[in-house]
């Protein structure tokens, strides 16, 4: 990829910036100055550079730490005080992190332009959300011949649409029903409250899943490889298999720069467990200031500690894909709720009262639309939710994974379903909160 053509894409990144977040598109700037000049100190600096990346590293760790954590920690007479968070923080500053650490480690192969740096910091559609990509491999392709194919570009429309069915179809359809009845848990059934919990697990999927798919798929359109970001997570019989399989570029991040440099599993069973808990505390603490995100990190630091093996027996093993399921919801709960409070209440009022009978089943789904008209958009989205995971068991048991006629057609299926039910422009991606 020429020179040219990479000034271009970090116009295009500044551009992108700047319609989302104009305001703190300074302090991305000088954040990616700041941190080449301590990437050139590392690489040209043998004697101290153990102290440069302490610097660099303890400087992005106070940026972040000032922007999203400021207001759990500091309050006043009229609550906590609300700072606005630059756009795409917590996943521009892990990209950051990680290019100084593999800097000060020699682990970088490439020969790394201030040009290209910024390219790969502030890559549009990467920036918000993620992939949290690693610079040796971005940054191998921008000094490249990183050429847009055919194959790139139909790959890049059928991620794109696929992504866009995830989010606008399903996700965006189901946060309406989600946020009403998290908002007032106690006001609906219990069987609401389960109904909401479950839907939340696929909307969040969908959701983080759809965008990630739309973000590689806009960088395949640009000629960049991206390996996926999630693999079929609720196909998971264990929550350890389900973290190999959700959010793979920051499981492989904590795993690179907390889990392994802690000492991984190589002291001791005791010592293992202690790092998967350090491990997933520091998962929870990135995703929010509050202690449900604290609770939601260590719920599944322990559910990684006992987590079991996959069986060989297929009863068993349904069983164990229901029970993950089933444990990361309550998670998931915890994640949504506005508090840890909130999160436990919302748990209790599932249990409580449960009743099951025609007059429980109207009122639980009533708050899709308000009107009696909700049982055709209750069916309709629960029929969207059965193709999709139907298509995804025939990924999981790898049918017709390499047939076109397939994937055409499926695409076909995604560009109808956004064009007859898709939502857009009403709401944000849930990660770009994070």
């Amino acid at each position: 990829m020429n020179k040219g053509k990479n000034i271009i894409i970090l116009i295009l990144n500044i551009a992108f910036y700047a319609l989302c977040d104009i305001k703190y598109l300074p302090l991305v700037g000088f954040e990616i100055i700041f941190t080449y000049l301590v990437y050139c100190k590392l690489k040209n600096s043998e004697k101290h550079s153990k102290m440069w990346l302490t610097i660099g590293v303890g400087a992005e760790i106070c940026f972040l730490g000032y922007f999203k954590y400021v207001g759990f920690f500091v309050q006043d007479s009229d609550g906590a005080l609300k700072i606005l968070m630059p756009l795409g923080i917590s996943f521009y500053t892990f990209k950051i992190v990680s290019f100084l650490i593999d800097s000060y480690k020699k682990k970088l192969t490439c020969e790394i332009s201030l040009l290209n740096y910024a390219i790969y910091v502030s890559f549009f559609p990467q920036i918000l959300c993620g992939p949290i990509s690693r610079a040796d491999d971005m940054i191998l392709q921008l000094n490249g011949d990183c050429r847009i194919t055919e194959e790139k570009l139909i790959k890049g429309l059928q991620l794109i649409l696929s992504g866009a069915f995830k989010k606008f179809v399903i996700a965006d359809r189901l946060a309406g029903y989600t946020t009403t009845i998290f908002s007032n848990p106690s006001g609906y059934p219990a069987l609401a409250n389960w109904i909401a919990a479950f839907f939340f697990s696929i909307q969040i999927y969908c959701d983080f899943a759809g965008y990630s798919e739309l973000a590689i798929g806009v960088g395949n359109l640009f000629g960049f490889s991206c390996p996926a970001n999630f693999n079929l997570p609720y196909f998971s019989s264990s929550i350890k298999e389900f973290w190999t399989r959700w959010h793979i570029s920051l499981s492989s991040w904590l795993k690179d720069y907390i889990y392994i440099p802690l000492g991984g599993n190589r002291k001791g069973r005791l010592r293992k467990n202690v790092n998967l808990l350090i491990t997933f505390l520091v998962s929870g603490i990135w995703h929010g200031s509050g202690l449900n995100f604290i609770c939601w990190g260590l719920w599944h630091g322990m559910l990684n500690i006992f987590s079991w093996k996959k069986s060989n027996k297929k009863p068993l093993l349904f069983i164990q894909y229901i029970a993950t399921f089933v444990s990361v919801t309550f998670g998931w709960i915890l994640f949504n709720a506005s508090s840890l409070s909130d999160g436990m209440k919302y748990i209790a009022n599932m249990f409580v009262g449960f009743q099951f009978g025609l007059d429980v089943i109207v009122s639980s789904i009533m708050p899709f639309t308000g009107d009696y008209s909700c049982l055709a958009y209750f069916i309709t989205v629960c029929i969207y939710i059965v193709v999709l995971f139907g298509f995804e068991l025939k990924d999981y048991r790898r049918e017709d994974t390499n047939d076109l006629r397939i994937k055409y057609a499926r695409s076909a299926f995604y560009l109808l379903a956004v064009i007859l039910f898709a939502i857009v422009g009403q709401s944000s991606f849930l990660y770009a909160n994070f």
